[in-house]
């Protein structure tokens, strides 16, 4: 049976063994990671995810090396994704931070900014956490009006990607948070 869930301790440990295996190859590798790897690894907003989305460059020993580590940390095969390119179609301004630097590994992830942005562009409903992912960003970043919130999605995204899913997303949002911010008539 795979392991469920990534913790935040076995990231690093996935991240130190994928080094060491980049620089036994003489590989140098840099991974964007973005979703709940980033809520749990930047943010510890959450105690584990169930995949990494991420982004980088391949070929057959990279391919080779992340089966190699799915099958030492006994992962599902599809432990580390890049699914997350459709969703960044849509992101205007990437604001990705070194969070991760091994000797030949990198790790980069977005700004909160950027993150609420993707999360709001998501608004997909549960199991996903994009919900209490959206309120733990807006309370971690101090917004306290829905005008900041259009703000940083506008610079991210663009109002145009603003639809009734999203609209419906962040009426809630402030339900939830008790903000005083005027809703959206849907």
């Amino acid at each position: 049976m795979s392991l469920e869930k990534v913790t935040k301790e076995i990231f690093i440990e996935i991240l130190e063994v994928l080094d060491k295996k980049l620089q036994d190859n003489k590989l140098e590798l840099t991974l964007n990671i973005y979703g709940g790897t980033v809520m749990m690894a930047c943010f510890d907003a959450r105690p584990a995810t169930k995949d990494v989305d991420a982004l980088f460059d391949t070929s057959p020993i990279i391919d080779n090396i992340l089966v190699e580590i799915a099958e030492t940390f006994n992962l599902d095969k599809n432990w580390i994704n890049q699914d997350i390119r459709e969703p960044l179609r849509h992101i205007k301004n990437e604001n990705l931070k070194e969070v991760y630097t091994f000797k030949s590994l990198k790790v980069l992830a977005p700004s909160a900014e950027q993150m609420l942005a993707m999360k709001i562009l998501s608004a997909r409903p549960e199991p996903y956490r994009d919900f209490n992912d959206a309120e733990y960003l807006i309370e971690f970043l101090g917004i306290e009006t829905l005008e900041e919130v259009l703000n940083i999605f506008n610079n991210y995204v663009g109002r145009k990607y603003l639809q009734e899913r999203q609209k419906v997303f962040l009426n809630y949002v402030g339900k939830d948070l008790n903000k005083s911010w005027k809703e959206f008539s849907i």
